[in-house]
């Protein structure tokens, strides 16, 4: 089974990934490992997912599972088998402006430490384009029949429903508590930042006004803020985690996801 996950910048997605891969292990599905030649990663990250590369990862996994997440664009022939039942996927997405502030905070670790990606990025406007990018892409991915969709107060702030969503599209059952329970430790949360609930409130009124008329449509069709019950948003201004506790962090998701993950397969990308 191959089971696609794609995500937002900055949407949780990681986490919805880390998720999906935990409930498979748990239900006693397993999963696997892909990579290309040569490349350790911390998950089965593709920036391009076509139907000729699922062809390659079906053919070199056989009938294991598999999960492959990417913020990249929708092939026509992948939207086509996903439709079909043939393949699974998951859409995860979030309020606009609290993607800006993240990626700010990106940009803030990558330039302290001379790295290129999100290093271009210091104000909120610098994030239109990439922003732009992201929700026509996930435009595309939430259209398609099958596709389950999450927003990242969803996936953050109640997480037992998504896990209990997402193990029904897989057709397995779980405890939820389980499931989450590698992850009471925020480190074990790829790519986890600030995990504030709301956290567009830090944006000023005016950059706020600049999002909410380029992104009006998003607003309008999806309530990317609505958060459930039992969720308080944080209160004041949480601190960005800062690149060394990130690269501490990817370590130890590295050595569990090496004890979890049942094989390791070559799949070279597009």
């Amino acid at each position: 089974m191959i089971y696609i996950s794609y995500g937002v910048t900055k949407s949780a997605s990681t986490f919805l990934y880390q998720m999906t891969e935990e409930i498979l292990s748990l239900s006693g599905k397993d999963f696997v490992r892909i990579q290309p030649k040569g490349v350790r990663k911390l998950e089965n990250y593709y920036d391009v997912i076509t139907g000729p590369f699922l062809d390659r990862v079906a053919d070199t996994v056989g009938n294991r599972n598999v999960v492959l997440k990417t913020h990249g664009a929708l092939r026509p022939e992948v939207a086509a088998r996903i439709a079909a039942g043939e393949v699974l996927a998951s859409a995860s997405i979030r309020d606009p402006r609290e993607i800006a502030l993240s990626m700010i905070d990106n940009g803030v670790r990558a330039r302290a430490v001379g790295l290129m990606p999100f290093a271009e990025i210091h104000t909120a406007q610098d994030t239109f384009m990439s922003i732009d990018n992201q929700m026509d892409y996930f435009q595309a991915w939430a259209a398609v029949p099958g596709v389950e969709v999450f927003t990242y107060n969803q996936i953050c702030f109640d997480a037992a429903a998504t896990v209990a969503r997402v193990a029904d599209q897989l057709g397995v059952r779980v405890d939820p508590q389980r499931v989450l329970a590698p992850f009471s430790s925020k480190g074990m949360i790829g790519q986890f930042n600030v995990g504030k609930a709301q956290r567009y409130q830090d944006m000023d009124a005016a950059t706020q006004a600049l999002f909410l008329e380029r992104y009006a449509a998003l607003y309008a069709r999806l309530d990317v803020n609505g958060l459930p019950a039992q969720a308080e948003p944080a209160a004041g201004s949480a601190r960005p985690r800062g690149f060394l506790v990130h690269r501490f962090d990817n370590a130890r998701r590295f050595l569990r996801r090496l004890r979890t993950a049942r094989g390791i397969f070559i799949v070279e990308p597009d």
